[in-house]
């Protein structure tokens, strides 16, 4: 017969392994921050490079 899962034993493991992940995140917070400007930074000029490209296309067509 399977013995119930212990809820006690399952909290202690989830907050001993969140707690370094959030001591690492909190850590290189200000690189991930840089990270994710540069990134949203190049998703917006190739979203503005696709649109220009689709208009000129347009422009080309009438």
């Amino acid at each position: 017969m399977r013995q119930p899962i212990d809820i006690d034993y399952v909290s202690k493991a989830i907050i001993g392994i969140t707690s370094p992940v959030i001591g690492v995140v909190t850590s290189y917070q200000e690189q991930i921050e840089w990270h994710l400007r540069a990134a949203s930074l190049l998703v917006g000029l190739l979203v503005g490079i696709m649109s220009l490209v689709s208009m000129v296309r347009k422009m080309r067509r009438r």
